[in-house]
């Protein structure tokens, strides 16, 4: 599997062609491991560790993407559909954030799963941009919103409005980002024309 930063991993979308199946973005929580059972975040060989689970449970493939507080660690190709939620599964990309957020779980409100959370919504965002999609409750679904699960995934503590708003907020600064290279290219551009002509 590949590991990126979250800013290596907004460019590394850049490289690749957006699949005409994915419609949304699946949040979950792992709940095992927690932030407790992984104190430096996921390591390389847990995510290999994580691949061979997949395989004896005879699933031809996992999630899409698993967030720690400052990595993002590819599990199945962002271009091929994924088992992470029966009925997402032909429809949406699934991100698994680091920890436990059930109910007398982990805190996502301050330190480290503030941090998986902000990481999570920020590679949401970029997914739903390369992707071309809006970002609404349709877009970004949570594990629960499956008819044909009983589980809390993402976690009771996680609600649709709190990541909602964080998405959001994500996916404006992107464009944000995004313009302020066009300006300063285009900045650079006129800059080397002034230089050119003053040469000559």
């Amino acid at each position: 599997g590949k590991v990126w930063t979250p800013e290596s991993f907004r460019e590394y979308l850049k490289t690749i062609k957006p699949p005409t199946w994915a419609k949304a973005v699946c949040l979950h929580h792992c709940y095992a491991p927690s932030l407790a059972q992984r104190p430096q975040g996921f390591k390389i060989q847990h995510s290999e560790n994580m691949r061979d689970f997949y395989k004896g449970m005879g699933w031809r493939s996992g999630p899409h993407i698993y967030t720690d507080e400052d990595q993002v660690f590819g599990m199945t190709p962002l271009t091929e559909t994924g088992v992470h939620a029966v009925s997402f599964n032909r429809s949406a990309i699934g991100i698994e954030a680091l920890g436990n957020y059930s109910k007398g779980g982990e805190n996502p409100f301050s330190g480290r799963g503030l941090q998986v959370w902000q990481n999570t919504t920020w590679v949401t965002a970029n997914l739903l941009k390369w992707l071309n999609l809006p970002v609404n409750d349709k877009t970004v679904l949570f594990h629960r919103d499956d008819p044909k699960t009983s589980k809390d995934c993402p976690g009771a503590q996680i609600s649709k409005e709190w990541v909602l708003k964080m998405v959001q907020e994500d996916y404006s600064m992107g464009n944000l980002m995004d313009s302020l290279k066009v300006d300063l290219s285009s900045k650079m551009i006129l800059n080397e024309k002034k230089f050119v002509s003053v040469a000559k």
